[in-house]
């Protein structure tokens, strides 16, 4: 039964949480906190409010038990890594670079350097740096 799977309360739940997270996508800094906003994050809020839409249309976890959301940001994700593969080739092309060195430069730079990222981070806060090993 559909009962099971979802009951009245978790859906007006999940709703309330769909629109928290839609209205936040266009706070800056999500609405949360007391103190006002920087420059910088003001800034920040500009550059990434696109992406912060686009993701906020994704249903929160509350909808079957998270899966829902699992596989809708599954095609999120596909759907991301086309566009930044098209606009990859796109960009070797206008620079005449063959499409394989486009993909060894751009494409595995720009997907390693988030893993190096969150590998420093951990290892400069993380007294053992256990974490940063792992990337």
């Amino acid at each position: 039964r559909i009962d099971r799977v979802i009951s009245v309360y978790t859906f007006q739940k999940g709703m309330d949480d769909w629109r928290q997270q839609i209205k936040g996508s266009f706070r800056v800094n999500g609405g949360e906190g007391e103190e006002p906003a920087s420059t910088s994050d003001r800034i920040m809020h500009v550059i990434s409010v696109p992406w912060k839409v686009l993701f906020s249309i994704l249903p929160p976890t509350t909808f079957f038990g998270g899966w829902l959301s699992f596989t809708c940001s599954l095609f999120g994700i596909a759907g991301v890594t086309a566009c930044i593969s098209d606009l990859a080739e796109l960009f070797g092309c206008v620079i005449s670079m063959p499409d394989i060195v486009t993909a060894v430069t751009f494409v595995a730079l720009g997907t390693s350097m988030p893993d190096l990222f969150a590998s420093l981070s951990a290892a400069q806060e993380d007294p053992t740096a256990d974490a940063s090993v792992v990337n």
